[in-house]
């Protein structure tokens, strides 16, 4: 069983073991990025060059909310 609970991984990512699994399935190095925006930049770049199944776009809401909600000033 995977676990959901998120991890530092470095500098703003947070990542989960089900996150990680889904990045390694679509063959993204995520600690070669220097920041979940760089994630999720490459993120929408495969999804708007490739096919891919939904978790791959979940996984992309997923980070967007978090930047959001962590990263943003209100």
């Amino acid at each position: 069983m995977k676990d959901n609970f998120t991890k530092h991984i470095k500098n703003d990512l947070y990542l989960s073991d089900s996150d990680i699994e889904i990045l390694e399935k679509y063959e993204i190095d995520y600690l070669k990025f220097k920041s979940v925006k760089e994630l999720m930049f490459q993120i929408e770049t495969i999804l708007r060059n490739s096919d891919t199944e939904d978790d791959l776009e979940d996984l992309l809401i997923k980070l967007s909310d978090y930047n959001y909600y962590f990263q943003t000033n209100k």
